[in-house]
């Protein structure tokens, strides 16, 4: 029996196998177990913010360095074709819901097998069942990693999802990401606040938090989503970790919390974003251990808040607390 996790298996069985980088992450590799580094899951995510802090890449292949070795070529000549087959295309992310692609593949003109229909079908499959692969994933930490994996080639927009969509920070921020940053937020969501922390909520525009963000506690300027959201055509779960950017004086439009020290900040004021990695906030109490393994265990052993019961709706119910009848406009 393959001892391969979940979602390595898969792409392997149904897409294309993943790079060896993710694949080690992913079945847990014990030199991804460590202090630092937390467990492979959290390293895999970690990977993945290096394409969700990113615009998708039209040109080059940069998206498919998640996979192991994928022919960048035979996408190229579908691209460098386009024209003299009336492909509608500006890329080549999405081909598997492009209408004039669909009507190439469907016209009994083109049922020739000719080498370049040939190719042009086995994308567009490999494609289709990208898509269709978190619906395949029985766990739910499969299903999430394999939403994000799908969103790097088949990017989403915010109008199909009904997702906020949020800006990227232009350079990496200094804000870390350790196994231990849920420490104080762990901590926030049952109301147990350091007396010099603040938070601060950011929220859209039905007044609705999306992230709320901690400061004088750790690192400064760190926030965790509690609706999800979409960074350059990649879903974000709810839990997940961010850095943020912005100079509080230069805002006007913000109000006090109700309860604790801190503001109510629309989204929008924001310059920028930075995804980081998932927390173990992102899946469910009791999937928790099994998902994050070594790093969820560190977390127990080092005492932080509840880790094993604390909710992400734990998180929103405090968010909601601070907010005025008020809008702001």
């Amino acid at each position: 029996m393959s001892s391969d996790h979940e979602v390595v298996r898969l792409f392997k069985e149904h897409v294309f196998p993943l790079s060896n980088k993710l694949t080690e992450m992913l079945n847990e590799h014990y030199s991804h177990q460590t202090e630092r580094r937390g467990c492979g899951y959290t390293q895999a995510t970690r990977v993945l913010a290096e394409y969700i802090n990113f615009p998708r890449d039209n040109v080059e292949a940069t998206d498919l360095k998640i996979f192991q070795d994928y022919d960048f070529k035979r996408l190229k000549k579908i691209i460098d074709q386009k024209n003299i087959y009336g492909f509608d295309i500006e890329d080549w992310h999405n081909l598997d819901q492009n209408r004039s692609i669909e009507n190439f593949l469907a016209d009994l003109q083109q049922q020739k097998n000719d080498d370049f229909r040939v190719l042009v079908k086995q994308e567009v499959t490999t494609q289709a069942s990208l898509r269709k692969l978190s619906q395949q994933a029985e766990l739910e930490e499969s299903q999430i990693i394999c939403c994000m994996l799908e969103d790097v080639i088949l990017p989403k927009t915010a109008e199909k999802t009904g997702y906020v969509e949020i800006q990227t920070l232009a350079g990496k921020p200094k804000v870390g990401s350790c196994p231990m940053a849920e420490n104080f937020f762990l901590k926030i969501a049952h109301r147990s606040m350091l007396r010099q922390g603040s938070i601060n909520i950011f929220i859209d525009e039905q007044n609705r938090p999306l992230l709320i963000e901690k400061m004088n506690m750790g690192d400064d300027h760190s926030c965790i989503n509690l609706q999800p959201l979409i960074m350059n055509g990649i879903r974000i779960p709810v839990g997940s970790l961010f850095s943020v950017e912005y100079d509080i004086e230069q805002i006007d439009n913000k109000v006090p919390n109700q309860e604790f020290k801190g503001y109510i900040i629309p989204y929008k004021e924001i310059q920028g974003f930075w995804f980081l990695r998932l927390t173990t906030l992102a899946i469910s109490p009791e999937n928790r251990k099994r998902a994050f393994t070594t790093h969820f265990e560190q977390q127990v052993n080092n005492g932080l808040f509840s880790p094993d019961t604390t909710l992400i709706k734990q998180l929103n119910d405090v968010a909601l607390s601070q907010l005025r009848v008020a809008s702001l406009g």
